[in-house]
Parts: structure tokens; C-alpha cells; sequence
């Protein structure tokens, strides 16, 4: 065989060899991505299972991290979705309540009051608001602890005779009751410097942008670093804060 067949066949047979292992490679590489795509982190539980909880969720401190599972649930028991939490969001940052004759509106209410009616009682003659707050009011219990914050925000230190619904507040307020409260009304007692910077915040992103924020953050996914700061501006509410943990 001459030198030119021979070094013909080496180098046939070298190329053949580098093709296979470069086929291997791409195979296993494709496969490895494939198995870390089928496993994605999303849900809520996963805030705290990242190591240090920094991985996905930056310089979030643990006990921010598990605030925002409890938020989460608590979000959830509204059975609100993103887009009803942004329109509840705008209205709260563009609006205010009418405090003016809010006590006599209230005293007007059934002892069973309806979502309609609260929020009636609350943005009486603005439509928008009302179809906005709807949604975050369905829930029994959650309306009937709006309905106590209302009364304190008219004014009304104790229970009246007047209030036929007084009765029906009797209930723990949990976390999707505060977080009711905030979009209700943007003003929960002892909160004035958080939430005054929470507004700023929430402006300057926008009601459907800062929604889009936090429901990132409460599935477990990435915020950027700057986003974060509205996380933490709401979280860091005082009535979030109390009834989340």
C-alpha cells in the first residue's frame, strides 16, 4: 500500500472519530439542558430552598423570603389575579376615599353587606373604583375586615348600635385581609413613612408593573435589583408586615 493510501485511511479514520465525538457532546449537552429545563423553579417554595436564599432571589433576607410565601397564600385566599391586583393597585395609588360622610354610608349598610355595597360605601359615585375593588372584596371575610378599617378611618373608635354588620368582623385578620386593606385603602395605621415610600415606588413603576413585580417574586422567580426595592417597599408595609409572618 502506498504512503498516499495510508495516510488517506488515518485521516478517514481520524474524522470519522472527531465526528462521533463531537455528536456525543452535543447530545449530552442538549440532554443536560433539557433535564435542568424540566425542573423549573416557580413556586413560592422555592424562595427558601435557594442557598442562602440569594441564588434567585438576591439580597433578599430570610425572613423577607418566607414573608413572601406567607403573602403569597395570602394573595391566593383573594383569588385575585394579577391583572384584578394591578387594577386594584391603580385605583388605590389614584384615588382616595371619601372620607366625608363615610361613617353615615357605612351605618346605611346591611347587616350582611354585599361586595357591591362595600364598595359602594367606600368610592360612592366613581364606577371604576368600585368594579375595581370587587374582585379583592368577594371574599367574606376579608370585606368584613375592610369594613372595620373603614369604620376606624371614619372615625368610629368603637362599635355603634348604628353598624348592623358590626357583628359579622369577628375574625382574625390574616394576611389577605391586610393585603385587602392596603389596596382598599393606602393608608393602614402606623405605616406613614413605608407607605408613602411605597407610593412613590409604585408610581414610578406603574400599578401593572409593580404587579408584575411581586407576582415574580411571590412564584419564586428572579427580580431584577433595582425591582426589588418595590418587594420590599410592600412587604415592609407595617399591616402586611404584621399579618404576614
Amino acid at each position: 500500500m502506498s504512503d498516499r493510501t495510508i495516510n488517506r485511511t488515518m485521516f478517514t479514520r481520524a474524522a470519522v472519530l472527531v465526528s462521533a465525538l463531537t455528536a456525543g457532546a452535543v447530545f449530552a449537552t442538549s440532554t443536560g439542558v433539557q433535564a435542568a429545563e424540566a425542573t423549573p423553579r416557580t413556586d413560592a417554595t422555592s424562595m427558601a430552598t435557594d442557598a442562602a436564599g440569594r441564588s434567585a432571589q438576591g439580597d433578599f433576607t430570610a425572613d423577607e423570603l418566607e414573608q413572601g410565601k406567607i403573602l403569597a397564600d395570602g394573595i391566593a385566599e383573594l383569588g385575585i389575579s394579577e391583572s384584578q391586583f394591578a387594577d386594584a393597585l391603580e385605583i388605590s395609588l389614584t384615588r382616595t376615599i371619601d372620607a366625608h360622610g363615610l361613617r353615615d354610608r357605612l351605618a346605611a349598610l346591611p347587616a350582611t353587606p354585599t361586595a357591591q355595597q362595600t364598595a359602594e360605601a367606600a368610592y360612592p359615585g366613581d364606577a371604576d373604583a368600585q368594579a375595581a375593588m370587587l374582585p379583592i372584596l368577594a371574599n367574606d371575610k376579608v370585606r368584613h375586615a375592610t369594613l372595620r378599617n373603614l369604620a376606624a378611618e371614619s372615625g368610629e373608635k368603637a362599635p355603634v348600635v348604628a353598624f348592623g354588620w358590626w357583628d359579622q368582623t369577628k375574625f382574625i385578620v390574616g394576611c389577605s385581609a391586610a393585603v385587602a386593606g392596603v389596596l382598599i385603602s393606602f393608608v393602614p395605621a402606623g405605616s406613614g413613612v413605608r407607605v408613602a415610600r411605597a407610593v412613590k415606588l409604585f408610581k414610578s413603576y406603574g400599578a401593572k408593573k409593580t404587579a408584575t413585580i411581586l407576582w415574580r417574586f411571590m412564584k419564586g422567580k428572579r427580580v431584577g435589583s433595582k425591582e426589588r426595592e418595590a418587594v420590599k417597599a410592600f412587604i415592609g408595609i407595617s399591616a402586611i408586615q404584621k399579618a404576614c409572618t
